[in-house]
């Protein structure tokens, strides 16, 4: 039953490490899904509370540094509320629309397209702000990257 769980848990955390570059997944839930499988797998009374709160903290994260990059890499280019929401909305229509390249094409995209909605005349701007969510994309990508990298390591160490 242990290798079941196990097998599980990998399943859950490749899902988890695929969300990190489509975040229409929700990489926070299947980080979660991996962490409570590898504990049923090796046993929940041999597991301390020090796992349980990185887990817990990785899960929030997850969730955060999508929001947090993408906000600060369009604040940072001079962009508003509407270029990161459209933004947002890129980053999840654009895979449907043009898969793999659609996720840099969508948040670019979406963010221009959300700050011509919200009013921004200039061109420039426009595309300035459009690199600054691709941007984020691409340090939220790397720091829940590397996060998740680092916790599998140590989630092997402890395990095994």
């Amino acid at each position: 039953m242990e290798l079941i769980w196990y097998l599980l848990g990998i399943a859950c955390y490749a899902l988890a490490l695929v969300a990190v570059v489509y975040p229409i997944l929700p990489g926070g839930i299947f980080h979660a899904a991996a962490a409570l499988m590898f504990a049923l797998g090796y046993g929940f009374s041999d597991i301390g509370v020090v796992y349980w709160v990185i887990q817990a903290v990785i899960a929030v994260l997850l969730f955060v540094i999508d929001y947090a990059a993408n906000y600060y890499g369009i604040q940072r280019s001079g962009g508003t509320k509407y270029g990161i929401w459209g933004s947002l909305i890129g980053l999840v229509v654009g895979p449907f629309i043009i898969p793999v390249a659609g996720i840099l094409i969508g948040a670019l995209a979406g963010a221009v397209i959300g700050e011509l909605i919200g009013g921004q005349k200039s061109w420039k701007q426009l595309g300035k702000i459009g690199v600054g969510s691709v941007g984020g994309f691409v340090a939220s990508v790397v720091i829940k990257g590397g996060i998740l990298l680092v916790n599998a390591i140590y989630i092997i160490i402890i395990l095994v």
